[in-house]
């Protein structure tokens, strides 16, 4: 058994893919034009939204990749907080 460290958990690994949920918190008056933003997001897919905020879930090959698309979300006009809720990491071949 590897032991699994920050390295192989935030650089590429074809084996592995990655998953996060988030929950972005909007402007009330800008939350449905910060989701279909969200929806039109490559590796991004929304859940729900009510009111000012988002459920989202993030996919990607590396950590690294979630946390970047976590940040530009933040920086979206409109969005005045994006936080992830849960990572996870399986292999490859388990999505298949």
């Amino acid at each position: 058994m590897s032991l699994l460290t920050r390295r192989h958990i935030l650089t590429a690994r074809a084996d592995q893919h990655f998953i996060s949920s988030a929950v972005v918190l909007a402007l009330p008056e800008r939350c449905k034009v910060v989701a279909a933003r969200l929806a039109d997001m490559t590796g991004v897919e929304v859940h729900a939204h009510e009111e000012s905020r988002i459920v989202i879930t993030i996919e990607g090959p590396t950590s690294g990749v979630l946390g970047e698309i976590l940040t530009t979300i933040s920086l979206m006009d409109g969005v005045l907080a994006a936080n992830m809720v849960f990572e996870h990491a399986e292999p490859e071949e388990a999505r298949s």
